[in-house]
């Protein structure tokens, strides 16, 4: 029978939080073998969790001590419940960790992502009364969200960042994720990011939705990492979509919806995160 791997650490979320950063840092760390996918979704019983325990052992070469991978869907509890059960049934012991954002601004670059590939149509006359919202909203309650790992996880195996530290002082925030996974200390080189916004609007959106399809993952998951790097870089060559401005009034919605889950998060971490505008 064939060894299964299974992770020692998963970046959980948030979506636009730097978890592509992230991922990269750690797949440049010699004792750590990141999943060959970024964000397998095993855990997700509408996406990976089909696939079945040995697609995901396959993820991992298992030639590195630790090993990882990171799904921001396993923090979006109201659309992909019961990740965290499946999690703690699969891999108890696993080590999670959780990088936050500003959660109005976290939303506002969900918003423009969802344009860009094309999932919303460029207005915002549907959009506060919409399902999306709602999906968009989830993804920034992150209490919520922590709630429902608690039910199954320890509080100390959770890391909670600040996405502001991923920016500001990369190696003091790497630092603590080497400790908090068990990984040697490591000099990590100057912060890049790889999917923000400004990159993705220039690829063509029938190509990103056809990446992100069932169809497209199987496909990519043929292609080694340094080879979608390349062919994303040739296809930054068209010409840059833009998303909508978002208005004040929406804005202030958000800060009202995510007012009393942000308190809480700040009682359940005692982090302070001052800078938020919530």
């Amino acid at each position: 029978m064939a060894q299964i791997f299974l992770p020692h650490f998963i970046i959980i979320g948030a979506m636009k939080s730097g978890t592509t950063t992230l991922y990269r840092y750690l797949d440049e760390h010699p004792g750590i073998d990141m999943s060959r996918d970024k964000e397998t979704d095993f855990f997700v019983a509408e996406k990976g969790w089909k696939r079945g325990l040995a697609w995901y052992s396959n993820q991992f070469s298992g030639d590195s001590p630790l090993r990882g991978e990171a799904s921001p869907n396993y923090t979006k509890a109201r659309d992909f419940p019961g990740v965290p059960g499946r999690m703690a049934d699969t891999c108890p012991d696993v080590r999670l960790i959780y990088i936050l954002r500003d959660p109005v601004v976290r939303a506002e670059s969900q918003f423009r992502h969802s344009v860009l590939i094309g999932d919303l149509p460029p207005t915002l006359e549907e959009f506060p009364d919409s399902h999306e919202y709602a999906h968009i909203l989830d993804g920034s309650l992150y209490a919520r969200q922590l709630d429902a790992y608690l039910e199954h996880f320890d509080r100390k195996a959770i890391l909670v960042l600040d996405f502001k530290d991923l920016v500001a002082a990369p190696q003091a925030l790497m630092d603590r994720v080497h400790s908090h996974i068990g990984a040697p200390a490591r000099i990590v080189g100057a912060m890049r990011f790889t999917n923000d916004s400004a990159m993705l609007s220039r690829v063509p959106a029938p190509i990103l939705r056809f990446a992100q399809s069932p169809t497209g993952r199987i496909i990519g998951g043929l292609v080694s990492r340094g080879m979608r790097d390349r062919i994303r870089g040739v296809l930054l060559r068209g010409k840059a979509r833009q998303s909508p401005p978002f208005p004040e009034e929406l804005r202030a919605r958000l800060r009202a919806d995510l007012a009393e889950d942000t308190a809480r998060l700040r009682e359940m971490t005692g982090q302070a995160f001052a800078d938020w505008s919530v």
